[in-house]
């Protein structure tokens, strides 16, 4: 197994490091062309040849015995677990005849197989005020509630949501599709975010929001979304066509109805991808 210490050594010769690369264009056009196609989708072949899988680790909190059974997966069928800026698990460096048996065993432990396709993403999130000396808001318990109703609503592109304690914004609040963090007196709500080679830093379109509400603020901005976008469009292409306040109008409109039927989205997608080739069983061996 390669641990960071034998990587370092590996990139430095006479005291200086190389970290040089040179572009797998073929591998990265089709990693591109991957990203183009509907429904789930594993991570698929990697730099070093291998492949990987993306384990879903909410909240990002994990018991020692969670640990200890990702740690047993890692060491028997890949090279390293590297925490995604998403704060999923990924498990890297998996050979190909290797990765039924990997898939298998991160299953067994208790942990899904998580697709990277078009939808509502696993929910991002600091410690907050259970565990932060600057929490001013408690966010496990709001990322969970986020993560269990709307993880896997269908969207036209992919939909991240982040969950900060305070105005710190230790999750990226403001470069994600739907942010909020806490402040004394509720919630601000942020919209419209990204990374990539292009980021956008999100808007503002709400503060002082109460708990109970903010799970409506982000019913209405998905009504919004998928009504409004176009083909492929992440939110923030979006907002930026139609305009911030014509946004804001736009879901304003619908800040009130139940997100009854946006929940049972998410499930139905979810059940869906745990019986898809990515994120299910594989079948025989």
């Amino acid at each position: 197994m390669k641990t960071s210490e034998t990587i370092v050594r590996q990139m430095t010769k006479d005291n200086v490091m190389d970290t040089t690369a040179k572009p797998n264009l073929d591998l990265r056009k089709a990693t591109v062309e991957r990203k183009k196609l509907d429904g789930y989708r594993c991570l698929g072949k990697q730099r070093d040849g291998n492949y990987a899988l993306s384990v879903g680790v909410p909240t990002a909190c994990l018991t020692p015995q969670q640990l200890r059974s990702l740690a047993d997966v890692v060491e028997q069928y890949a090279s390293v677990g590297h925490f995604s800026t998403a704060q999923s698990m990924i498990i890297v460096g998996i050979k190909e005849h290797d990765l039924y048996q990997a898939k298998r065993a991160v299953m067994e432990a208790g942990f899904e197989v998580r697709s990277i396709g078009r939808d509502v993403r696993q929910v991002k999130c600091c410690p907050g005020a259970d565990y932060s000396p600057f929490g001013l808001q408690r966010t496990l318990p709001m990322a969970t509630f986020l993560e269990e109703t709307f993880r896997g609503v269908p969207t036209p592109m992919k939909f991240k949501i982040s969950v900060s304690g305070c105005p710190n914004c230790c999750a990226n609040t403001k470069m994600n599709e739907f942010g909020i963090h806490g402040t004394t007196d509720g919630w601000k709500i942020f919209v419209g975010g990204k990374m990539g080679n292009s980021p956008t830093v999100a808007q503002e379109i709400a503060s002082s929001v109460t708990s109970d509400d903010v799970p409506k603020y982000l019913a209405a901005v998905l009504r919004t979304y998928k009504s409004q976008a176009e083909p492929n469009e992440r939110l923030a292409k979006t907002i930026e066509r139609i305009g911030l306040r014509e946004f804001k109008n736009l879901t304003g409109k619908s800040l009130n109805m139940p997100y009854e039927d946006l929940a049972s989205q998410a499930k139905e997608a979810r059940e869906s991808a745990e019986q898809s080739e990515c994120a299910g069983p594989l079948g025989h061996q």
